[in-house]
């Protein structure tokens, strides 16, 4: 009776090992995962790079606040980076496609100054005007716009300044409209930034300014003009003295330029004003008194500099894989997805509480190849989209056995198999042992 209880014990037991060994790898399976990868950049004592200009300030539009700043709040002269507001009001009180009538004050002649050549009488767009003030710097075009809007110079000018001041600017004066040097029109890099900042947020203007070259329409007094930028020629013509001449020079990625505009006096005493956005960090640039040859240059140190002092968050490394999904009727059933791009945040709190990821996939199914796409990866800060990304296989799977229908990869199966078939020996041979060790009795008669 013992030994029966002992048999049935033991076979009970074998019993609850091979149906243990079968359910718990399929329990312990690793369930829906997602990598922390979001890791703080920016160090506000990097060490800043050396520039010519006697005022700076880069502004972080992500933050709403500078994040460099050199002398920003001494009152300078802007000379031309003035029409960026000239051409804000323009576009803010007219419509583009008005024609206006040129007067002569317009077409005065500033020694030594830029002009698009306007003629008294001359019949124009209000866009072409714009287009002549923000790409050829044309100190008439400027003056037209002006009168165009408040009838008069002076009377823009006081429009201007009131603008200015309603955004926050205490330290600027504007008495004309195309910036031409007086000792009542100044600025400081503090005060311009945050003019353009308002005045770029006008995407006609903003797309405007980066517009490498216009054709004009012909007029009553001339014919066509054909107009081009000059901040990005002079960008570009830096860009290749570096190439050619094979020296480290921080070249500016025109490509990241969303707008701007130069002004210019004499050639140690030049303006620029550059917005830009650059591996998810948008800001602009000012500087004041600076060098014809070297304001290119400081404005790319500085944009260089921006990824280094700006405070935020890497939330994904391109190629990094930031979380983990099953895979249906694969021979593995579990993989790694990656991001497509990399994604930087900038939060105004500082805080990565603020950045928020949604991954949306459909159901995976085996094949797959390494690069497929498989899902959306979506990024908030302070609750607006700041970027969209794919969710890429990480490898190939190919298509695996029966049981991976279920989510059983083929090396899952090869081990619950071998185990079972492992384990069923054992209780056999158990069986076995038990069997023999019975105790036998003698018949009786």
């Amino acid at each position: 009776m013992i030994c029966m209880r002992r048999r049935s014990a033991a076979l009970t037991a074998g019993l609850l090992l091979l149906i243990a060994v079968i359910i718990i790898p399929l329990a312990v399976q690793p369930v829906w995962a997602e990598y922390d990868t979001i890791t703080p950049i920016g160090n506000r004592d990097a060490k800043a790079p050396s520039i010519k200009a006697r005022s700076a300030l880069v502004y972080s539009l992500q933050l709403d606040r500078p994040v460099y700043e050199k002398e920003a709040d001494a009152r300078r002269e802007p000379y031309s980076i003035t029409k960026i507001l000239t051409c804000y009001l323009a576009l803010e009180n007219l419509d583009p496609d008005e024609i206006v009538t040129v007067s002569e004050a317009a077409t005065q002649e500033y020694e030594n100054g830029t002009s698009i050549w306007l003629k008294p009488g001359e019949r124009i767009s209000i866009r072409d005007l714009v287009y002549g003030a923000m790409l050829e710097s044309g100190n008439d075009a400027a003056y037209a716009l002006g009168e165009a809007v408040a009838g008069s110079e002076e009377a823009f000018a006081d429009m201007m300044t009131r603008q200015a001041g309603e955004w926050g600017c205490a330290d600027t004066s504007f008495v004309n409209a195309n910036g031409w040097k007086h000792k009542s029109h100044y600025t400081t890099a503090r005060d311009m930034a945050i003019i353009a900042k308002h005045c770029f947020e006008n995407e006609t203007l903003l797309k405007i300014s980066r517009t490498k070259t216009y054709k004009a329409a012909a007029t009553n007094k001339t014919g066509a003009r054909e107009m081009h930028n000059y901040m990005l020629l002079l960008a570009d013509a830096h860009n290749k003295e570096i190439k050619s001449s094979g020296k480290g020079g921080t070249k500016l990625r025109i490509k990241s330029v969303r707008g701007g505009k130069t002004g210019t006096w004499e050639e140690d005493d030049c303006s620029i004003v550059v917005d830009f956005s650059e591996k998810g960090l948008d800001g602009i640039i000012v500087l004041l008194g600076d060098t014809k040859k070297s304001r290119i240059s400081d404005a790319a140190k500085l944009m260089k500099y921006s990824h280094k002092v700006t405070p935020g968050y890497r939330v994904s490394k391109k190629g990094e894989a930031v979380t983990d999904v099953w895979v249906r009727h694969g021979a593995k059933t579990r993989t790694a997805l990656a991001v497509s791009g990399t994604v930087r945040a900038y939060p105004r709190s500082g805080s990565d509480e603020d950045i928020r990821v949604e991954m949306e996939h459909e159901r995976i199914e085996a094949p797959v190849k390494k690069g497929d796409k498989l899902g959306e990866y979506n990024v908030y800060c302070d609750d607006e989209l700041i970027a969209q990304k794919d969710l890429i296989a990480t490898e190939d799977i190919r298509t695996g056995w029966l049981p991976s229908y279920l989510y059983i990869s083929n090396r899952t199966t090869v081990m619950i198999a071998g185990i079972a078939a492992g384990l069923a020996l054992i209780i056999l041979l158990v069986v076995l042992i038990i069997q023999l060790r019975r105790p036998r009795y003698k018949s009786r008669h």
